[in-house]
């Protein structure tokens, strides 16, 4: 199991001098802490879960992003899992793929519904940049989660402005 603060500091509720560090710095934030927690107590009985990589979690005003790898969300997905993970953060809860590519985030967000594209914009006068995110107009009023949500988690995760477009 590979979570973001060490298996020692889960299992002792205390935390080691580099976690303290990482959790100062905001690397790491207290809903990874408790998160890792949750996941350590229910590696004892579910056996599956002692294979995940858990890397962080993102908390928004509505929803909490659990970031994993692929092959985790079903594991994670599972229901004493989620009873679990939802006694603590009382918020809808997530799961995203880790990764740097936001057309695989954003379709990772709002699955089932199809992302036409999202366009890297650099902006004058120092070249920073936004993601434009391109979707049917069709789709509007059928997102999985806010639109508002779909931008904050991009903005967050990407560490780049967002917004959607719907053509």
């Amino acid at each position: 199991m590979k979570l973001p603060i060490c298996l020692i500091d889960a299992q002792t509720n205390t935390l080691c001098r580099k976690c303290n560090q990482l959790l100062r710095e905001g690397k790491i934030s207290d809903i990874d802490i408790e998160i890792s927690k949750i996941l350590l107590d229910l590696s004892k009985t579910e056996r599956e879960i002692k294979n995940i990589v858990f890397y962080s979690a993102i908390e928004l005003d509505e929803v909490v992003l659990i970031i994993t790898r692929h092959q985790d969300v079903p594991i994670l997905s599972k229901n004493e899992v989620m009873d679990k993970i939802n006694q603590f953060v009382h918020k809808d809860v997530r799961f995203l793929e880790r990764t740097k590519d936001p057309k695989k985030l954003v379709e990772s967000l709002i699955h089932p519904i199809p992302v036409l594209n999202v366009s890297t914009l650099y902006l004058p006068p120092f070249s920073d940049k936004e993601y434009k995110i391109e979707i049917s107009k069709k789709h509007k009023n059928k997102l999985p989660i806010p639109e508002e949500v779909v931008v904050q988690t991009v903005t967050s995760v990407l560490e780049t402005e967002a917004y959607i477009e719907y053509l």
